[in-house]
């Protein structure tokens, strides 16, 4: 009854996301809260998660958009190794790193890898096929807005093969406090 009330909750703000000020937010209470949303398609999936919530990673930004940006990046990996072979390793790996002024989370997958990462984040660009899976390209190019309007960057890359292969995307944001002091 608890997680059903957590996940209501969040539904909820994903609902009222347009009014949502920034503020200080920790980014791995955003990825818990994704995760636990995302829960029943990485289990579907048979996806192993590679997550351990570290420090408080605090951060100035929209919960609820922050919440959207990672649950895109989580839904985008399990969809690439959903056509995986089953006896093919099926890794999403979640890292946060925090730095002197900057917080780094990192999502990382094992599945094929982006076709064409300098158009990954163009509206309307997909390499999902038509079907349960559809999508309509817009996923990135919205992340990729929401991240810059805090002032962060993301990047997407294909991982090397010795590292197991697959994508990786890479989200910047300054840590708060840092962030405001350089507007002053």
């Amino acid at each position: 009854a608890r997680r059903m009330g957590r996940i209501i909750k969040n539904l909820r703000a994903f609902a009222r996301q347009e009014s949502e000020a920034i503020t200080d937010v920790d980014l791995n209470a955003v990825v818990e809260a994704a995760l636990e949303m995302m829960q029943a398609k990485i289990s579907r999936s048979s996806v192993q998660t590679d997550w351990v919530a570290g420090p408080p990673a605090i951060v100035r930004g929209g919960e609820v958009r922050l919440q959207q940006v990672v649950m895109n990046l989580v839904s985008n990996a399990v969809d690439a190794m959903e056509t995986m072979d089953e006896d093919a390793p099926k890794w999403l790996t979640i890292r946060i790193e925090t730095t002197a002024d900057i917080v780094r989370l990192t999502v990382s997958d094992t599945g094929p890898g982006i076709t064409e990462p300098e158009k990954m984040f163009d509206p309307f660009y997909t390499t999902k096929e038509v079907g349960a899976a559809q999508g309509m390209g817009l996923g990135l190019s919205i992340s990729y807005g929401l991240i810059q309007s805090f002032g962060g960057q993301i990047k997407g890359a294909n991982r090397p093969e010795e590292q197991g292969g697959g994508a990786t995307f890479t989200i910047e944001l300054a840590r708060a406090g840092h962030n405001q002091e350089a507007a002053q």
